[in-house]
């Protein structure tokens, strides 16, 4: 297993469903049903109106979740850290795909590893 301080997960999901993308109580239960269905820790969820689109962030206790819908375009943009492990924080995104019925998407994954640097860096020093 990769040893990493952090998981993180931010990826695109693409011709989204549009009419879900401006629906604040949709965005609410989607963030819980990703989190908790992943096996993470909730919190708390906000979701904020913009001019076009929502904004929604998870406060989970392995970090967070954030939601961005951009209805014109039938995009959503989502970002999912965690410290747990990777499955989670990848099914988070995937089940964030299949609620907003996107027909594709775009992700990619990056491990923090301070932890992981800063352990080697006091084993050298003593």
């Amino acid at each position: 297993m990769v040893q990493a301080f952090e998981f993180h997960v931010i990826g695109e999901i693409y011709d989204a469903d549009r009419s879900l993308m401006n629906d604040p109580g949709f965005l609410q239960e989607a963030i819980v049903s990703a989190v908790v269905g992943s096996g993470l820790t909730l919190f708390d969820v906000y979701v904020h109106e913009q001019r076009s689109g929502l904004i929604g962030i998870g406060v989970i206790g392995e970090s967070h979740v954030a939601v961005r819908t951009w209805p014109d375009v039938g995009i959503v943009t989502v970002e999912v850290s965690s410290c747990k492990d990777a499955e989670s924080t990848w099914m988070v995104y995937r089940r964030l795909v299949e609620m907003f019925r996107g027909k594709s998407g775009n992700a990619m994954e990056i491990r923090s590893e301070i932890r992981v640097i800063q352990k080697a860096l006091l084993q050298k020093a003593v």
